[in-house]
């Protein structure tokens, strides 16, 4: 779908990075975290956000697509994946391992810069990896404000792909950004957050629910920002085999991007599968069941729901949290639909750690496409007001 002349047809898409960063908010130091919490909330609210730039969902989905062609495909295949040379152009990042009490060993990038920065990790989507191109424009807006920024590979993504670690929708990666927390916030003393884009936001939110499970909701002081996350797991999987749950393209053109994205998403399960036989419908269930099921055989409810405790919407999840977590989602997204974001506030049954912004514009995390500035500014406003002095 994406070949040369699909990409003839794609928007130019400005950059992130070409935006001026604004300056960040004076820290909110003084008392407790909830209400250092509610302050950052407010601010992230404030700041405005309006169209610049493309607002069709379908033609960003497009653009974004066409822009890291190559790296997409490369995050395919365990030889290549997590290997682009995007941080090349960003010399102040550089390849980062750590290794996790109890876990694996995660690999990424990290930024260098004075010590006691305030740390924010990046978490990439489904099927990428840390070099992908829009976490590396995130990336490297974050280490411009002056932060810490940690891009790492969740499992069986980037340097991880193809390993013994099976993905788990969420609960063992979030763990995994739970531990990685921990390990950076021991070793640096500093405030931890985590920027969790697309499907990295699922495994986002449920670190903030390890944290806050543990008793260590401080560590992550640092605050939880989610972009067009798919907090309902079972909703997510589920519209992948039944399409009809998702909105139908208007235009002619905007109906075969859609269509050739979902099908170039499922050939990338499919490689994620050997051996393993996918009906053209119900693949993503048949996954689950013959792949990710076997490969977390302590996690007998995986397949139940979709599957019980994957499903950060629940408000076990939600209504646990302790830690201040955004959710920020496009009400015009057409591949995670604003629904996941009304329905995780809705099952926080109120919990004051807890926030939604709806943005009436952005596609599927093509907010900064539509507005850089806009999504600058709200970073900003989030993790500026959190972070340590």
């Amino acid at each position: 779908m994406l070949d040369w002349l699909a990409c003839r047809f794609a928007p130019r898409l400005v950059p992130l990075t070409a935006c001026s960063p604004p300056e960040l908010p004076e820290p909110l130091l003084d008392g407790a975290l909830s209400a250092r919490a509610a302050a950052a909330f407010a601010a992230l609210d404030a700041v405005p956000f309006t169209a610049r730039g493309p607002t069709n969902p379908f033609r960003l989905l497009l653009g974004m697509g066409c822009r890291d062609l190559v790296g997409r495909e490369a995050d395919q295949h365990p030889g290549s994946a997590g290997r682009g040379r995007g941080y090349e152009a960003h010399p102040a990042f550089q390849p980062l391992e750590i290794p996790l009490e109890g876990g694996p060993t995660l690999t990424g990038h990290h930024s260098l810069g004075p010590p006691g920065a305030p740390i924010v990790i990046v978490v990439h989507g489904i099927f990428d990896s840390h070099t992908a191109f829009y976490v590396i424009e995130y990336a490297e807006s974050l280490r411009r404000f002056g932060f810490h920024v940690v891009a790492l590979d969740l499992r069986d993504h980037g340097r991880l792909l193809g390993g013994s670690l099976r993905p788990a929708l969420g609960i063992e990666e979030g763990r995994d950004l739970f531990r990685a927390a921990r390990a950076l916030a021991r070793s640096e003393g500093v405030s931890v957050g985590i920027l969790g884009i697309s499907y990295g936001g699922q495994c986002a939110v449920r670190a903030a629910y390890e944290a806050s499970l543990a008793g260590e909701a401080e560590l992550l002081r640092g605050g939880v920002m989610t972009l067009c996350a798919p907090l309902d797991m079972q909703e997510a999987l589920l519209a992948f085999d039944d399409r009809s749950r998702l909105p139908r393209p208007p235009a002619l053109l905007d109906r075969l991007v859609f269509s050739g994205l979902l099908a170039t998403m499922e050939r990338h399960l499919k490689l994620r599968a050997p051996g393993v036989r996918l009906p053209s419908h119900e693949a993503w269930v048949t996954y689950v069941r013959e792949v990710l099921l076997p490969a977390n055989p302590d996690q007998p409810a995986l397949v139940g729901a979709f599957l019980g405790k994957a499903r950060s919407t629940q408000a076990s999840i939600m209504g646990a949290l302790a830690v201040p977590t955004a959710i920020v989602h496009s009400q015009d997204d057409p591949l995670v639909p604003v629904v996941h974001a009304r329905r995780a506030l809705s099952s926080a049954g109120g919990n004051a750690w807890v926030h939604v912004r709806e943005l009436p514009l952005g596609g599927h995390v093509g907010l900064g496409a539509v507005d850089g500035p806009g999504t600058l500014g709200m970073l900003a406003a989030f993790f500026g007001s959190l972070r340590d002095g």
